[in-house]
């Protein structure tokens, strides 16, 4: 275990806070209120959280294999899409306590493993195809970035919809 450099205490602020803006951005909503989208056809409050939820369960596996197994490939196998994926898994029913739940702890988890090994950050997993062709290499500092950014552009867009609805 190593110091933090700034860079990665930049990288781990943008992917805690980002938690906490989202909390902020869905406390006190209604339940009607989760249900209302940017535009007629487009994602609800409630789907995006799930959607968030689902992309830390997704990411978490990878970062902790760059950590502990640098180097071995990992399959994304059986996703249908979003669209589809969401439908299936019901996003636009579900209450979103338990996602929110899943989104912070695997915030504090995440962070706490690339705080105790910040020495690990340039190690990858290699993402490859269903017949183990490679696609990319993904470093733990890409996945902590990546996964950090795709949950304060989907912030950005339940504070829109609020703004937009008055609420």
């Amino acid at each position: 275990m190593t110091e933090l450099t700034s860079s990665q205490k930049e990288t781990l602020a943008l992917f805690t806070l980002g938690a906490e803006r989202l909390e902020m951005a869905v406390t006190g909503l209604s339940e009607k209120e989760l249900d209302y989208s940017w535009a007629s056809g487009g994602w609800t409050i409630r789907q995006i959280v799930h959607h968030i939820a689902d992309d830390g369960d997704a990411w978490a596996m990878p970062f902790k294999k760059a950590l502990a197994s640098p180097g071995v490939p990992i399959r994304f196998e059986g996703f249908p899409g979003n669209e589809a994926w969401a439908e299936k898994l019901a996003f636009d029913k579900r209450p979103i306590q338990t996602a929110m739940t899943l989104i912070k702890s695997h915030r504090k988890l995440i962070k706490e493993l690339a705080e105790y090994f910040s020495d690990a950050w340039d190690q990858y997993v290699i993402i490859v195809d269903s017949q183990g062709q490679e696609i990319q290499r993904v470093s733990a500092e890409q996945i902590i970035r990546m996964v950090g950014e795709h949950l304060i552009e989907h912030t950005i867009a339940i504070e829109a919809i609020k703004r937009q609805y008055g609420f």
